[in-house]
């Protein structure tokens, strides 16, 4: 709470006391009370995103919060834990300033790479590897359409101009003129010309890369239904309205006039119908890389009939995908179980892979092999870590972002200290209600499960 809302709030009840009052006596409360953690988790959180960031500690084996640090710098973090020589175990993500940090602070305690944040960076890299192999394989299997008539005239006299212009050039830098001249007397940047000149032949225009479209999706659709003998622009923009499509009328026209110039119209024939039949929309474009990541990442039998099916022709689209899976599905294997002992055979085999998008990832686990492996065996991660954080943020906006780092802090950890006895006072009433009802189920010394194996015999 605030302090002018503190202040309200005592005047409701009776006690007089201004906002600066209220603060003042919040700030005169003590500390927490120093505690010697054993296994603890660090990680940093935005006071101001982009700008400032903190550190929260966390003792995972309570998973309570212990301390607030105002920055993330390698020497703050290195002196608290000078103070803590009690810590056996860190739990950090990949930041190499809070690897430095536990390295020269707290020599003996044992660091462990968080699993969450090993598999975001290898899902980074398949998403590489995947939007990689997806452009190979739309280059591959997209049929462009030829160009209109009007296009190419229109090209070829723009070619025809530049060529002109070209020998222009050539003409007057052989009378002597300078670059900047020739760019003054022909009405072009200098850039350009010494560019052109800089190639020693005539610029041809090249094709201009193909922006993506909103009808991209639809392609494959529409040229089945062009196959089927539908050639109606307005049946067809209703069948694409009513599948999702968002673009304009203009750009289903466009798209049907190019599959009129490169496509005839077909004909009642035995071979149209079949080709038809075999064009169906292709899981390739319509997935988006993030989408097909997301697949590969999540366990099968999660998966629905549709998505499984997308994740089939993925995997059978590239041998690469292929590999690519297998790796994926063996490292998760390994952050399941926490088979720690079959790290190295799993980086020799992306090695062998020779993947590219994976050799990044490869040289950051190799780097921090000791901390990985310990993450791919011990329990402790920053799961309980991450939790607090989000509860940090709801409290910091719930003050709207004006309370100074001292409040914040005291308002952090004496709020996770009354949780803690919160759940200390749950866990001892539930012993005690544990021991009731086992002494209810013991009668004349006979407990009530040899009762019910006694009846079921019996019956």
């Amino acid at each position: 709470m605030g302090g002018q809302a503190g202040a309200d709030t005592g005047q409701e009840q009776g006690l007089s006391g201004s906002r600066d009052t209220i603060l003042r006596l919040v700030r005169r409360l003590p500390q927490p009370a120093e505690s010697s953690p054993r296994i603890i988790g660090l990680d940093d959180w935005a006071y101001k995103r982009r700008l400032r960031y903190g550190t929260l500690i966390c003792d995972l084996e309570r998973g309570q919060p212990i301390d607030l640090l105002p920055d993330r710098e390698v020497s703050t973090v290195e002196a608290w834990l000078k103070q803590h020589p009690s810590i056996d175990v860190v739990s950090r993500d990949g930041s190499s300033e809070y690897a430095s940090a536990i390295r020269k602070g707290a020599p003996q305690a044992r660091q462990v790479s968080d699993r969450w944040h090993l598999v975001k960076n290898l899902a980074a890299c398949v998403s590489v590897q995947i939007a990689r192999t997806l452009a190979q394989l739309r280059r591959a299997e997209e049929r462009r359409p030829a160009q209109t008539q009007a296009v190419q005239q229109a090209q070829q006299a723009r070619q025809a101009e530049r060529t002109a212009r070209y020998e222009h050039i050539l003409e007057l830098q052989k009378q002597g003129m300078k670059s900047g001249e020739i760019a003054r007397t022909l009405g072009m940047s200098q850039r350009t010309l010494q560019r052109w000149i800089a190639t020693g032949n005539i610029p041809y225009a090249r094709r201009r890369r193909q922006r993506a479209r909103l009808i991209d999706p639809y392609k494959t659709y529409l040229l089945k239904r062009w196959y089927q003998g539908c050639h109606s622009g307005a049946q067809l923009e209703r069948e694409l309205r009513a599948k999702g499509y968002k673009g304009s009328q203009h750009g289903v026209y466009r798209y049907l006039e190019t599959l009129k110039a490169s496509i005839p119209a077909p004909s009642k024939h035995k071979k149209t119908s079949k080709l038809a039949s075999s064009i169906q929309p292709h899981a390739l474009l319509t997935l988006s890389a993030s989408q097909a990541t997301w697949l590969f990442f999540r366990k099968l039998e999660d998966l629905k009939p549709e998505e499984q099916e997308h994740l089939r022709q993925l995997r059978q689209a590239s041998l690469d995908l292929e590999v690519t899976y297998q790796l994926v599905e063996e490292f998760l294997h390994m952050v399941r179980e926490r088979t720690g002992e079959r790290l190295d055979s799993w980086l020799n085999k992306v090695d062998a892979s020779q993947l590219q998008a994976f050799h990044t990832f490869v040289t950051g686990v190799q780097k921090d092999n000791v901390a990985a492996l310990a993450g791919f065996t011990l329990p402790w991660s920053n799961g309980p870590l991450e939790g607090n954080i989000n509860r940090l943020k709801l409290i910091k906006r719930s003050m709207y972002g004006r309370a100074e780092f001292d409040l914040l802090k005291l308002r952090v950890l004496y709020q996770s200290k009354q949780i803690q006895e919160r759940k200390n006072k749950y866990k001892n009433s539930q012993a005690q209600v544990d021991r009731l009802k086992k002494q209810g189920r013991t009668k004349n010394g006979t407990n009530s499960q040899h009762s019910i194996t006694g009846i079921s015999k019996g019956a």
